[in-house]
């Protein structure tokens, strides 16, 4: 059985206009709903294998925060394909994960984290389980596979949905 966390970046600030995309921090608001998070992550005593983080400044700075309410992993990867990936580079991400990781943790931006829950949840159904999937969602979904490589083979599971 292997377990796939999703957790879409909190708020970003636009106030400086001058940023690339990539380099937008968290708005005030987003800090806020991340500490939710964190507060929620560290009540359901949440842990992971390892976590694939976005190389943006927002998924970062999520990142950060959650670790600082509950130590999730010692295992942090950035990974680069993340920032501005579709669902089907996000699936390539995860089937290529070691047998020996049973849970994973995956920060990333939307349509993509949307698109990823959705087609682990109903498969090529054109229906969309989620309308929405917004800033410091977190969703965790459970696989009989016992291989990364199989995933989406088979539906996933909804173990949990938390929306700030």
């Amino acid at each position: 059985m292997k377990e796939i966390h999703l957790i879409r970046h909190s708020k970003s600030d636009w106030s400086d206009t001058h940023l690339k995309d990539k380099e937008r921090p968290l708005s005030k608001r987003g800090r806020k709903n991340a500490r939710f998070l964190g507060k929620y992550v560290e009540k359901v005593s949440f842990v992971a294998d390892t976590a694939l983080v976005s190389p943006s400044i927002r998924t970062s700075e999520t990142w950060k925060i959650l670790q600082s309410f509950q130590n999730i992993t010692k295992d942090t990867k950035i990974i680069s394909e993340i920032y501005e990936a579709e669902y089907s580079d996000l699936l390539r991400i995860l089937r290529g994960l070691s047998f020996k990781i049973n849970n994973v943790v995956l920060i990333g931006h939307n349509p993509g984290m949307e698109d990823l829950a959705n087609y682990l949840l109903v498969g090529n159904n054109p229906d969309s389980l989620f309308e929405k999937f917004p800033t410091s969602s977190f969703i965790s979904l459970v696989t009989d596979q016992k291989d990364w490589a199989d995933l989406g083979r088979q539906s996933c599971r909804l173990k949990r949905f938390w929306i700030p």
